[in-house]
């Protein structure tokens, strides 16, 4: 249970809140956050990714840290995160001192090659999930020269983390309703997700349509050997293995966590 609030904290608390309200896109919403989040929980760093079996941690967004530090985050430390993986399952905020004991913790490569660099030192987390699918989470940090986050610490962001899963599944329905009712913005949606090049979506745009490999080189002036490649990538991207498949995906018949 939380204690009483202070004028200052209930300000925060509002302001976060109707930014769950008022906020449409999920990226703006976790970087509107961040800022009162830290204010309201006096810690010194803020971080919010959205989780997938197939890509990892994606989709980044932070505050005081380092980006090339982020992105030896994404592209190695990630893999070796002792910590995180645990976060994810608890289900409610938790503190990193609930799931590895300190002393092990600070000595792990993932606390001294990376954490420490960027001078995180006392952490917790919380995960939003809907279903088996990962929305969002909010990962809050102290500097080694601050005291460690108390319960009534966790109890703040608790709550707020619930509010902030409530919002990016809602976030997340208006925009399959979208995609539902635009198959064009459902396509375009797939492919930034999937990372696909501007000739990539060309080439599936026109795939989509019902075009053959020969007619599709037409189209586009290539050949269609280029046109297999292209395609090939984009089964790799998006962890389809058929044509089949990537079509179910787009439509939304599957879906990939």
């Amino acid at each position: 249970m939380l204690t009483t609030l202070s004028a200052r904290e209930t300000n925060l608390l509002l302001a976060i809140m109707q930014d769950m309200i008022a906020v449409q896109d999920a990226d703006e919403l976790r970087n509107r956050i961040g800022e009162p989040l830290l204010d309201l929980l006096e810690a010194d760093y803020f971080a919010s990714y959205v989780w997938s079996r197939s890509d990892g941690d994606t989709s980044g967004v932070f505050l005081n840290m380092d980006a090339s530090n982020l992105a030896a985050y994404e592209d190695h430390f990630q893999y070796c995160d002792p910590i995180t993986p645990r976060l994810r399952l608890c289900g409610r905020a938790t503190h990193v001192d609930q799931v590895m004991s300190r002393d092990e913790f600070l000595r792990t490569e993932f606390y001294n090659d990376f954490l420490a660099r960027d001078g995180l030192h006392h952490g917790m987390n919380f995960h939003a999930f809907a279903g088996s699918g990962h929305l969002g989470d909010l990962r809050i940090w102290r500097g080694r020269k601050r005291d460690t986050f108390q319960q009534r610490d966790l109890g703040l962001l608790n709550a707020i983390g619930i509010a902030f899963g409530k919002a990016l599944e809602n976030l997340k329905e208006v925009e399959e309703k979208l995609d539902r009712a635009d198959p064009g913005r459902r396509l375009e949606n797939w492919t930034v997700r999937h990372g696909l090049t501007a000739r990539e979506q060309d080439v599936l745009r026109l795939l989509c349509e019902g075009l053959r490999d020969r007619d599709i080189a037409a189209t586009l002036g290539v050949s269609s050997t280029t046109v297999r490649s292209h395609v090939k990538a984009i089964f790799q991207k998006s962890g389809t293995t058929s044509r089949a498949a990537l079509i179910a995906s787009i439509n939304g018949q599957m879906r990939m966590q």
